[in-house]
């Protein structure tokens, strides 16, 4: 009998080890919702002041960090055996029908985690897209507002799995607050799960002061292992700078280098908290923008540019859909980041982060082939991270073809990824 309980204690021991939080991705995504598509007829298009009626309903879920988590269930759904928390949303799910149909979608439908999940009190907001031929229009609801003591459980949800199980291995936080949270939100989240190795990926301007000067103090150790990177528009690191860009126009890379001034300039902390930009252009070239660690009079950034993918012959009917389309790009992106930061060693068959083996095998045959196509020597640090970044446009291209926001064919983002050209070095 003795022996017996020796055999449940290991294997209790070890189940533990596997799901520590140091395997897990958190994903922070605080303003869920409920979304809504209202696709119309083909071939027609929104018109301002007519009346419309949908060729099409469908109901489904919205939110910045509920949409990365769907995409990352899209990566582990090639795998044969799931684990349900290589992902955790930190999320508030309102309390009532919509709330409950998020919940069900994301647990049942996706496979993911509700570990980090309050059901709050406010109801779940509802997001409604109009999809036309050309273009889909969005419409957003106001938040209800979350309460000092639900902000506090998923405070202490955080922290109760951190005390177990170590700091995250990744984080991603996406996107906008509800009413009732405070500026230093993030900043605050952060500081309960990340450590000296965990890889952030941020996607959000709110509350990035305080949260970029957490990550200064988490990345200050010598031997650390992780780093962060921001996701941003060209448009938007634009006019976080102070200058305009349209959304519409290419960007150039004097643009970027003043744009990229302007942000060091303004984030004080942004020099010693993040080591990348990667920034998205629409359906232009993306860039990753090497952060330089020095502070000099006329900075100087490494610009690494990525192919543009191509996919207006792909879509059905001459359709695409690209609401949530960036969120996948955050999603492939952290995702892909963690194996190639993790890769596996010849021989070993397991990987305990998103990415499924044979999604990583593609990882690490890109990798390797633009690194002995590199004109001129190049850090693999750097090359892991164009990498990623590449497979995470790969994704969010994937994801245009399908109605539902984040949603795309696996086998479509890595026939993507494997057509594009080496990063071009500027």
């Amino acid at each position: 009998m003795n022996h017996l309980w020796h055999l449940l204690l290991l294997s209790t021991m070890s189940a533990t080890t596997t799901h520590a939080l140091s395997t897990s991705i958190v994903v922070v995504g605080l303003n869920a919702a409920l979304q809504k598509r209202f696709i119309l007829p083909p071939n027609t298009n929104l018109e301002p002041g007519n009346v419309h009626r949908a060729h099409k309903s469908e109901t489904g879920v919205g939110g910045k960090g509920q949409d990365v988590g769907v995409a990352m269930a899209c990566l582990m759904s090639k795998e044969k055996q799931r684990r349900d928390d290589k992902v955790l949303l930190a999320q508030f799910l309102g309390m009532g029908p919509e709330g409950d149909a998020v919940s069900g979608a994301l647990r049942k439908r996706r496979g993911l985690s509700d570990a980090l999940t309050i059901r709050n009190a406010a109801p779940l907001r509802t997001c409604t897209t109009i999809i036309g031929k050309d273009c889909a229009t969005e419409l957003v609801e106001t938040s209800g507002e979350v309460t000092a003591d639900e902000l506090e459980q998923l405070q202490n949800k955080i922290e109760s799995l951190a005390i177990d199980g170590g700091k995250a291995s990744g984080v991603c936080i996406m996107g906008s607050m509800p009413p009732g949270c405070g500026d230093d939100t993030y900043a605050k989240l952060a500081e309960k799960m990340i450590g000296k190795n965990t890889l952030v990926l941020i996607d959000s301007v709110i509350g990035l002061d305080s949260l970029l000067k957490v990550l200064k103090t988490s990345f200050q150790s010598d031997d650390r292992d992780g780093g962060a990177v921001l996701k941003l528009n060209a448009a938007e690191l634009c006019k976080l700078a102070g200058a305009q860009k349209s959304e519409a126009e290419k960007v150039t890379v004097e643009e970027l280098s003043d744009a990229a001034n302007g942000f060091l300039t303004k984030y004080d902390s942004a020099r010693s908290a993040l080591d990348y930009l990667c920034v998205t252009d629409g359906k232009f070239p993306g860039y990753l923008v090497e952060i330089p660690k020095e502070s000099t009079t006329d900075n100087k950034f490494r610009f690494l540019r990525l192919s543009s993918i191509d996919i207006s012959k792909q879509a059905k009917d001459g359709v695409l859909y690209p609401i949530g389309a960036g969120d996948t790009v955050a999603a492939g992106t952290l995702a892909a980041w963690q194996y190639l930061h993790h890769e596996p060693k010849a021989g070993e068959d397991s990987f305990f982060g998103v990415v499924p083996k044979q999604v990583g095998s593609v990882l690490s045959s890109v990798k390797s082939k633009w690194l002995s196509n590199a004109s001129s020597p190049t850090d693999e640090k750097r090359l892991k991270m164009a990498t990623s970044f590449a497979f995470g446009l790969a994704c969010g291209s994937a994801s245009c073809l399908q109605q539902e926001n984040s949603v795309f064919d696996v086998d479509d983002a890595i026939r993507y990824f494997s057509d594009m050209d080496s990063p071009i070095i500027q």
